[in-house]
């Protein structure tokens, strides 16, 4: 039997708020965020800094039953809300996006960032600052629906010209869909995708579509983090009747 989001879900997020913070006080944190950092290709952020940053902003929800905007059910939970709520942890995640950029477009730089006005706009805009006196990029936003997560293809900041070049940016990715829906939005207008950057992949190798976006694109994420997903029939917390939660639901901790 699968669950179902309750009605009334404030008494399980309480609980599950309770339980966050008791564990993030205890000696077991460190461990379990080092098991969820896996190996990323390329130089990125350091397992200390990834740690610190997940630590620090308390953004991870571990041994929960959440519901993520592509309707896959998980039991450890990225909350990107958190980590924005610190503007020294984004200028750390800036920097090394910043960093990343200047080395893999020195010889043909593009001309913006491409995002979405939810909090990835923080990155877009802390990177572009950055960058500013070595290799100006403007920032294009497009919209974002608070209430279900989608982001739209519309473009309300900025502008996209023909021949332009431009990376996409989100603030974590699970199937590559958001930030492969950004860079279309750049091509649909005579542009061109440059490359496209997360702060976190969180696929856990599930998707196919983001092996194909690696291969295809420069691909920056700072850190790449085993969140396993699954179908709702699939899901062990469902058959274990633990209380389902919306993500649009986790308060910061």
């Amino acid at each position: 039997m699968m669950s179902s989001i309750a009605k009334s879900s404030e008494p399980a997020i309480l609980e599950l708020m309770e339980r966050q913070k008791t564990f993030y006080n205890g000696s077991e944190l460190d461990v379990r965020l080092e098991h969820l950092i896996r190996d990323t290709p390329h130089p990125t952020l350091s397992s200390w800094d990834i740690q610190r940053l997940l630590r620090d902003s308390r953004a991870v929800y571990f041994d929960s039953h959440v519901e993520v905007v592509s309707g896959h059910h998980t039991d450890v939970y990225l909350r990107f809300e958190s980590i924005a709520r610190f503007p020294d942890l984004v200028t750390l995640i800036a920097s090394n996006m910043a960093e990343w950029v200047m080395q893999t477009f020195r010889h043909h730089p593009p001309t913006g960032i491409i995002t979405t006005s939810s909090d990835a706009r923080m990155l877009a805009e802390r990177t572009s600052d950055i960058l500013a006196a070595q290799m100006p990029l403007r920032v294009v936003l497009t919209p974002f629906n608070h209430e279900t997560g989608k982001i739209g293809t519309d473009i309300i900041q900025g502008t996209v010209e023909t021949g332009e070049r431009f990376l996409s940016l989100n603030d974590v990715t699970t199937r590559g869909l958001c930030v492969s829906k950004l860079g279309k939005v750049v091509t649909d207008r005579g542009g061109q995708l440059a490359g496209m950057m997360v702060f976190a992949r969180r696929d856990s190798g599930q998707f196919p579509l983001m092996d194909e976006l690696t291969a295809r694109f420069p691909f920056y994420f700072g850190v790449d983090l085993d969140m396993p997903q699954w179908d709702a029939p699939d899901c062990h917390s469902c058959k274990e009747h633990t209380p389902l939660l919306s993500w649009r639901d986790l308060p910061a901790l």
